[in-house]
């Protein structure tokens, strides 16, 4: 429910409006601040859309993405990862996808998001208005500040897979990964391993990511037991955390697989 609708002229007094209203809530697209969830919740809105950046830039090995691009953007964009394509894909609903914005998903915060699985095994870094830049896994620590950009380091090598595991085509992620890697060796180096849906929160698994560094694509049937043995998942009512570990196990196995596939 929203009570006061502000629309600043630029991110600083948007930033002054945050710090002020105790129920502030940024603006940008409004897939999500506007569902019906947050019907009964009283929030100041923030409206941020128009100030965000929402260009796409490649770097020399870098890719730039500002904060107001939205999903359907991402889609389309020859400069995009395929495995981020394939995330943010994975909004099936085409209208959504022309509304729902990067900044927003990362500022929801939910464990079933589309992006925030990629960005933690990108090991992606949040440029903020007026501050400087944090890695995505200190902010989902303590969010401060208006995220403007999202960069992700694409040295020659890195391979990058995404999929998740869902009921039906457009329902959200119950399952969500992603999985990095540097395969010039022909091995697993600097592997980066990222699930939603295990725990409140998106989160890294870097005892799994240990087990597979520096080595070759193990068995399948050993790397999905290596796989299960790393996660403890919630129950919910999502699914019970027999059901979500078995699940997570197979999504891994096959994504590390296809890194295997990349680097033949």
């Amino acid at each position: 429910m929203v009570h006061a609708y502000y629309r600043p002229e630029t991110l600083e007094e948007a930033q002054m409006l945050l710090e002020r209203e105790k129920d502030a809530r940024l603006l940008a697209g409004g897939s999500y601040l506007l569902s019906p969830q947050f019907r009964d919740i009283p929030m100041s809105a923030i409206a941020v859309s128009g100030l965000l950046p929402h260009s796409i830039e490649r770097r020399e090995e870098s890719l730039l993405i500002g904060a107001g691009v939205r999903f359907q953007d991402l889609a389309d964009s020859a400069l995009i990862p395929e495995a981020l394509k394939h995330a943010a894909l994975g909004m099936a609903n085409r209208n959504v996808r022309n509304r729902a914005t990067v900044g927003g998903n990362i500022g929801a915060d939910r464990s079933c998001s589309s992006l925030l699985p990629f960005f933690f095994a990108a090991e992606a870094v949040y440029h903020r208005a007026g501050l400087n830049p944090i890695s995505a896994e200190l902010w989902r620590e303590k969010p401060s500040g208006i995220i403007t950009a999202v960069e992700l380091a694409l040295p020659e090598g890195r391979a990058f897979a995404y999929g998740k595991y869902s009921r039906s085509a457009c329902d959200l992620a119950l399952i969500g990964c992603a999985v990095r890697a540097d395969l010039g060796s022909g091995r697993l180096d600097n592997l980066r391993i990222a699930l939603g849906g295990l725990s409140a929160h998106v989160k890294r698994f870097p005892g799994l990511e240990a087990l597979l560094e520096g080595k070759a694509v193990p068995p399948r049937a050993e790397l999905e037991a290596m796989a299960a043995s790393c996660f403890s998942p919630i129950d919910d009512l999502r699914g019970s955390a027999a059901f979500k570990r078995r699940r997570a196990a197979v999504l891994v196995a096959d994504l590390v697989g296809s890194l295997k596939e990349q680097c033949a």
